[in-house]
C-alpha cells in the first residue's frame, strides 16, 4: 500500500508541475493573442501527464558543486524512492488461540488511501447525479426543424450527452443570436469537447487534494469556451460581434444551473466579452511560432529529469568543465562469464606470506564493516567520484547494474602457482568505466566510488573469492589505515587459503546472482520460538511471534507470487536463483501485511512482510518453507544452526 500511494502521490506531483509551467506558458500567449485551441492543446498535454505514470527521460548532469549536488539527489530521490517496510508499533503477544482483529496490518498509508477514495467517489455522485437530474429535467423539450431542442424546460443554451450530445435551447430564442449560439455549442460537438471535458474532470476527481489539478481544469474550461467564441466569430461584421456579447451577458448567470453540461453562459461573461472585443487573426508566421510554442510546451509537460553521473576524477577527465559522463552498462539479471581461463595471469608464488591484492581505494576515510556472517566483504567509505583501482592484474568478467549491489565490476584474476584462483568484486560504484571482457592492470581506475543499489553512503563495497569461495578481504589486501585490520600470520594466511580450497563449490565461475544464493539467514531473528517443526503433514517451520514482527529476505532474490487465499492468508514466494543446477525458493504465509510487489527484487535482510495470523491460523506466526526444485525441504536443516 505504501508503494501505492507514494507513487500516485509522486504522480500528482509531476502533473501539479506541468500544470503550473502550462499556466505560465498560456498567460504569455494570451497576451500575444494566441488562438485559444492552441491553449486547449496543452492543457489536455497536461491533463495526460496526471495519468500517466511514467514520462519522456531526460539526462541531467549531476551539478559539481556539493550543496546542489545533494539537493538534486534529494530531489531524485523523491521521484525514485526506495520504500521500505512502515514502523510498526510494538505490540504483546497474543494468546495463540486468540484470532487477529480485523484491523491487524493497518496503517497510515491504508488511511490516506481511504481519504482519497472517499473523496473520489464524492466528486463522482455529484456528477453524475448533477447529469441525472438535468437529463430528467429536459426530458421534454422538442426537437427543432435546425435539430436542437427546445422548451419551456430548457434554461439556458447547453450540449448536453457524451456519445451523442444534443444542443439544447430556450424557447423564444430566435434571431442573429440563436445562430451565433448554435454555431457556439456546435463547434463544442465538432472539436469533441461533449467527451474530453468529462474525461479531464475524472483525472481532476482522482487528484482532488492537488489544487494545481483544478488550476488546469479551470483553464482548460476557460479556453475552450474561447475556442468556440473565437470560432462563433470568425469572419463576422462588428454588429455580430456585439450582439454575440450580448448573448453572452444574457445567459451568463443562468448558465450556471446546468451542471454537467457545456452550458453557453459558463465561465466569466467579462473575460470572455473583453477576448472577443480584442481578437483577430493571428498571421500564418505569428501561427507557425505559436504552435512550435505549444508543441515545445507539449513536450517538456512530458519530460522526466534524471540526474547522470558526470566523474571528473581519474584518467578520463583532467577538470570538472571537461568531465564527460560514464556510461552505465544496462542492467542484467544473469550477465554472460567470460571464463578464468581467459585469464591465466600468475600471482607471486609467495601469495601466503604476502598480501595478494592493493588497495583498491587509497583514498578512503574509513572501513564502516569488514566481512562478516552477515556481511559479504569489506565497505571502504570514500567520497562520491574517489577513484576505484583494479586490486590487482585480471580480466573483467562483469560489469554493470544489480538492484542490491548498484553498479559494479568482477575482476577474474587468474591462478597462482599453486593452483588456486582468485576474484575480486567492487560494488555500490557512482559508475564503472570498463567493460566485460577487458585487462585491467593493477592500480587502473575501473570506476568511481558512489551510492548506486542498496547502499546507505558513498563507499566500495569489495570482496575476495578464492577458488570461487566467498573470504575474508583484509587478510590479503595491503590496507593503508592504521588499525583497519589485524595483520594475520603467514600459517594463519595459508590455513584461510586452504579452507577455501577444501570448500571450493566447482570448477567454474559463478555468476553475481549465483553468488548471491549460497546461504540463506534466518527470516525472522526477532522470533519467540518455533511452535512447530518440518514434518510429513508439515511442509515448514512455525516462527512464533508478536503480530507485526518483521519478516527479512534470507537471502537476494525475486517476488514471483504475492496474493490471499483462505489457507494462507496473505502469502508471498521469493525466488532466489539456480545453484549447481538446483533451483531454490521460499514460501512465507499467514503475514498481517506484504511490503512488496510481484517482479521486484530483494537484497537479504529487506523487509519483504510482517508476521501475522491470517487464513486458517490460531495465532500470530510465520510459516516458512524452503522449496529444493520444487519440494518442500526441511528449513532447519538447509540453515543449520539459525534456530
Amino acid at each position: 500500500m505504501q508503494t501505492t500511494v507514494v507513487s500516485f502521490l509522486l504522480l500528482s506531483l509531476w502533473g501539479g508541475a506541468a500544470a503550473l509551467a502550462a499556466w505560465v506558458v498560456c498567460r504569455l500567449l494570451r497576451r500575444a493573442h494566441a488562438p485559444s485551441r492552441f491553449l486547449c492543446w496543452l492543457w489536455l498535454a497536461v491533463g495526460l501527464r496526471f495519468v500517466l505514470p511514467f514520462g519522456i527521460p531526460l539526462a541531467l548532469p549531476r551539478p559539481q558543486n556539493t550543496q546542489l549536488a545533494e539537493a538534486a539527489d534529494t530531489v531524485q530521490a523523491l521521484a525514485q524512492p526506495e520504500l521500505t517496510a512502515p514502523a510498526l508499533p510494538a505490540m504483546t503477544a497474543a494468546s495463540p488461540a486468540a484470532p487477529a482483529p480485523w484491523h491487524a496490518g493497518l496503517t497510515v498509508w491504508h488511511l490516506l488511501a481511504a481519504v482519497w477514495a472517499v473523496g473520489v467517489a464524492v466528486l463522482a455522485v455529484r456528477a453524475v447525479w448533477g447529469y441525472l437530474r438535468l437529463s430528467r429535467r429536459v426530458a421534454l423539450a422538442c426537437k427543432t426543424p435546425d435539430g436542437c431542442y427546445s422548451g419551456p424546460c430548457v434554461p439556458a443554451p447547453f450540449t448536453l450527452g457524451l456519445l451523442r450530445p444534443r444542443v439544447y435551447l430556450p424557447a423564444g430564442l430566435n434571431g442573429p443570436a440563436r445562430d451565433a449560439v448554435i454555431l457556439h455549442e456546435r463547434t463544442h460537438i465538432r472539436r469533441g469537447d461533449p467527451l474530453t471535458k468529462p474525461l479531464f474532470y475524472a483525472v481532476v476527481c482522482l487528484h482532488w487534494f492537488n489544487p494545481l489539478a483544478w488550476l488546469a481544469f479551470r483553464e482548460f474550461e476557460r479556453d475552450m469556451e474561447a475556442a468556440c467564441d473565437e470560432a462563433a466569430v470568425r469572419g463576422q461584421p462588428s454588429a455580430a460581434r456585439t450582439a454575440y456579447c450580448e448573448s453572452i451577458l444574457r445567459f451568463a448567470m443562468q448558465g450556471r444551473g446546468v451542471p454537467g453540461s457545456l452550458a453557453f453562459g459558463q465561465g466569466s461573461a467579462k473575460t470572455r466579452i473583453v477576448h472577443l472585443l480584442h481578437y483577430r487573426r493571428l498571421g500564418a508566421g505569428a501561427m507557425v511560432v505559436c504552435a512550435v510554442v505549444i508543441a515545445a510546451s507539449m513536450t517538456a509537460c512530458m519530460v522526466q529529469p534524471t540526474l547522470q553521473d558526470t566523474p571528473a576524477t581519474g584518467e578520463t577527465a583532467a577538470t570538472p568543465e571537461t568531465a564527460q559522463p560514464e556510461e552505465t552498462p544496462a542492467p542484467t539479471a544473469a550477465p554472460e562469464v567470460v571464463s578464468a581461463a581467459a585469464s591465466q595471469l600468475p600471482l607471486p608464488e609467495d601469495a601466503a606470506n604476502s598480501p595478494l591484492f592493493i588497495d583498491p581505494v587509497p583514498d578512503y576515510t574509513y572501513i564502516s564493516r569488514f566481512k562478516s556472517d552477515s556481511h559479504r566483504g569489506d565497505d571502504l567509505h570514500a567520497a562520491e567520484g574517489t577513484d576505484v583501482l583494479a586490486a590487482a592484474d585480471g580480466v573483467v568478467t562483469q560489469a554493470g547494474e544489480h538492484f542490491s549491489y548498484g553498479n559494479f565490476v568482477v575482476i577474474d584474476h587468474g591462478t597462482n602457482a599453486e593452483g588456486h584462483s582468485w576474484r575480486t568484486l567492487y560494488a555500490h560504484l557512482q559508475s564503472a568505466i570498463v567493460q566485460t571482457g577487458q585487462s585491467v592492470i593493477q592500480g587502473q581506475v575501473i570506476g568511481y566510488a558512489g551510492s548506486t543499489g542498496q547502499s546507505t553512503g558513498n563507499h566500495c563495497h569489495f570482496e575476495v573469492y578464492v577458488d570461487n569461495t566467498l573470504t575474508s578481504p583484509r587478510w590479503f589486501t595491503a590496507y593503508h589505515g592504521e588499525g583497519d585490520s589485524a595483520e594475520p600470520t603467514d600459517g594463519e594466511r595459508q590455513e584461510l587459503i586452504d579452507s577455501c580450497a577444501a570448500a571450493k563449490q566447482d570448477d567454474t565461475v559463478h555468476t553475481l546472482e549465483e553468488a548471491l544464493t549460497f546461504t540463506l539467514q534466518n527470516p525472522m531473528p526477532d522470533y519467540e520460538q518455533v511452535s512447530a517443526t518440518f514434518a510429513d503433514t508439515h511442509t515448514g517451520v512455525d516462527l512464533a511471534a508478536p503480530e507485526g514482527t518483521a519478516v527479512l529476505a534470507p537471502a537476494d532474490g525475486m517476488v514471483t507470487e504475492c496474493s490471499y487465499n483462505g489457507d494462507d492468508g496473505y502469502y508471498l514466494v521469493l525466488l532466489h536463483g539456480e545453484v549447481d543446477g538446483v533451483t531454490w525458493k521460499t514460501r512465507y504465509t499467514h503475514l498481517s501485511t506484504v511490503n512488496v510487489q510481484v517482479g521486484q527484487g530483494v537484497a537479504q535482510g529487506y523487509p519483504i512482510a510482517n508476521c501475522g495470523s491470517t487464513g486458517a491460523s490460531t495465532g500470530p506466526h510465520l510459516h516458512w518453507e524452503v522449496l529444493k526444485d520444487g519440494e518442500p525441504v526441511d528449513p532447519q536443516g538447509v540453515c543449520e544452526g539459525l534456530f
